[in-house]
């Protein structure tokens, strides 16, 4: 039997050849994942299972075998979301849906998802069947199959998108066709389509596609084609940059020079952009011969391509001038050249040229150059900067305000620390009364948090009556910053139970707090059970509270991953030497399905 979940008619194809690769993240977020407080002392972190029912793809298959459309149709869609989330195990379904897409007879909604999920499922051996539906004129099998056969390399279809070129009908079938002949043809193929790209006559978007086409797997550029382009429209210009792109022979490297380095001074910004990450990608110091046109290039591919060549030949003289793009508005940029600086200040002979510019930068009034320099201070580890960094904490932009929080905290210069706590006191009250700065709200509670950790590392007590004002449970006060704030105490007494007056009383009030409203956050709690067991709280009190929330985090006899569990049973272990089981690994099934196996324990719970 089989329970049919929310069923749906929903067809979704296979667009491989229209899917955009992801934008690159230009920087890790280390500001905000790196938290001593999650890693001291280390908590087991939670994972789940992948666990693939005995019976949940035979349903699928039988559900496909059903007399019943819609059921079939419910199969199918089910299949294609398991092959999207890559589910193991599918391999089994791929002769099944041959069978459906080989049969005409079927629905087309049956037929087209089912070759769609063959070719999420990249079952090449389904090359056969889809082939047949595509000489057969079906313009969705197509669609869906055809970027996955260029692929398998299909050699049948070469004649097929030859034909398309001699009689072009559809946008997106002649497009298909570019890629194919550019990957599996001949020369002769690739000449078919420079020529397409260079007839005016042509739809300046396929002109453009056939050109990418060219430039992405053409062993050879096109320069003649790409030089008699280089003085017409901007359409023209882009199409030469694509036909110059690939990589030239050593006796075509005089005229690959002349064709790119006319288009990177064109007033084309696309096409500069092209030509110079392709003669970056061959003849660098060509391309550092054109400073005077890319180094301030408003198209952030051709500095890019200007900083990478600058890079490969650095010496201490031309440091600076990479360094100058710390400052560049493409964060990419900044963020690379940022890691090429602190991988060069290994070499003896640019070290001390690295340490000026990030001094450079930390005191520069650009918010840019002064967040990269905070990084770099504290890769390179550069103390002095210090007091810059500490006026920073002031800064009216949200990446520097917190950057520099989290730099004081890892250079860990204990000169700094009665500055920051004033700095903390300054601003205690716009949090109580709830007067920070709306569009800086979320980053100055990141700000604190990575201050109050601060505190907790370098053990600085005078900070103590702010910290415990801040575990309180104040409506106005964000759990992460409470959280950070008890964790900062118990650091700062560890060992010493009664050095500060009430921190024994704070901890165990906000660990056993059970207030609805608000309810007290697990995140705190676990703070304070791991704050009690530092200070060596030990009383019958203490450990019976932290033994009965270890055991409300208890589920059916198993403990869980719950911050409440961790934190309690890591207390009690140091507290009293005993030792507790570990969370258990959950597991998980990406459903819900359309269709997935029937419970008979639905009917209980119904």
């Amino acid at each position: 039997m089989l329970n049919r979940i929310n069923p749906m008619l929903l067809l979704f194809l296979a667009l491989g050849a229209l899917a955009t690769s992801p934008s690159l993240q230009a920087q890790q977020n280390i500001i905000k994942d790196d938290w001593p407080m999650f890693a001291d002392p280390v908590m087991p972190q939670e994972y789940k299972i992948l666990v693939v029912t005995e019976k949940l793809i035979p349903t699928w298959l039988n559900a496909l075998g059903s007399k019943d459309n819609e059921i079939r149709i419910d199969a199918v869609q089910t299949m294609r979301l398991a092959a999207q989330k890559e589910l193991p195990g599918l391999e089994v379904v791929i002769d099944p849906l041959i069978e459906v897409v080989a049969d005409t007879e079927n629905v087309k909604t049956v037929r087209y998802t089912a070759a769609s999920v063959l070719v999420l499922l990249d079952a090449s051996k389904a090359k056969n069947v889809l082939l047949d539906g595509i000489r057969n004129g079906e313009y969705e099998m197509s669609v869906i199959a055809e970027s996955a056969l260029a692929k398998w390399k299909a050699e049948e279809m070469l004649d097929i998108w030859r034909a398309r070129m001699d009689s072009p009908k559809s946008g997106t079938l002649l497009r298909f066709a570019f890629e194919g002949l550019a990957t599996l043809g001949t020369n002769e193929d690739r000449q078919a389509l420079v020529r397409f790209s260079t007839q005016s006559s042509n739809s300046n978007a396929l002109r453009i596609d056939a050109a990418q086409a060219v430039a992405r797997h053409a062993p050879n550029p096109f320069l003649v084609e790409a030089a008699e382009l280089a003085n017409g429209s901007v359409v023209d210009l882009l199409i030469a940059a694509y036909l110059s792109a690939p990589i030239p022979g050593e006796e075509s490297y005089d005229q690959a020079l002349q064709v790119q380095q006319h288009l990177i001074a064109s007033q084309s910004y696309v096409a500069a952009g092209i030509a110079a990450e392709a003669l970056g990608s061959w003849n660098k110091p060509a391309l550092l011969e054109m400073a005077d046109v890319l180094e301030s290039h408003q198209n952030s591919r051709a500095r890019y391509a200007y900083v990478e060549s600058l890079k490969e030949t650095v010496s201490p003289d031309s440091i600076a001038t990479l360094g100058h793009y710390l400052d560049d508005p493409d964060p990419e940029i900044r963020v690379q050249v940022r890691d090429w600086l602190i991988e060069f200040a290994n070499q003896p002979e640019l070290s001390a040229r690295i340490i000026n510019l990030t001094e450079g930068a930390v005191n520069a009034d650009s918010w840019r150059l002064q967040e990269q320099g905070m990084h770099l201070a504290v890769q390179l580890d550069q103390k002095q900067v210090a007091p810059e960094v500490l006026k920073h904490l002031s800064s009216q932009r949200a990446e520097v305000l917190v950057t520099a929080s989290w730099t004081l905290r890892r250079l860990a210069i204990p000169e700094t620390l009665p500055s920051v706590l004033k700095y903390c006191q300054s601003r205690s009250n716009d949090f109580m009364k709830e007067t920070l700065p709306r569009e800086l709200e979320y980053e100055i509670n990141e700000q604190f948090a990575h201050l109050y950790q601060m505190f907790g590392q370098m053990k600085y007590k005078p900070a103590t009556p702010l910290l415990m004002s801040f575990t309180k449970k104040v409506e106005q006060l964000r759990f992460r910053v409470r959280a950070s704030a008890g964790w900062a105490l118990g650091k700062i007494w560890e060992g010493d139970l009664t050095g500060a007056e009430g921190l024994e009383d704070l901890f165990y009030t906000r660990l056993t707090d059970e207030a609805p409203i608000p309810p007290e956050d697990n995140l705190v709690k676990r703070m304070c059970a791991l704050g009690l067991a530092r200070i060596g709280s030990g009383s019958q009190k203490t450990i019976d509270a932290l033994e009965e929330y270890r055991q409300q985090t208890i589920r059916q006899g198993v403990p869980s991953f719950s911050p409440l569990y961790t934190g309690t049973a890591w207390a009690l272990e140091k507290l009293t030497g005993k030792k507790y089981p570990a969370p258990v690994t959950g597991t998980y099934n990406e459903g819900p399905w359309l269709i997935e196996p029937f419970d008979p324990k639905l009917l209980e719970n119904n």
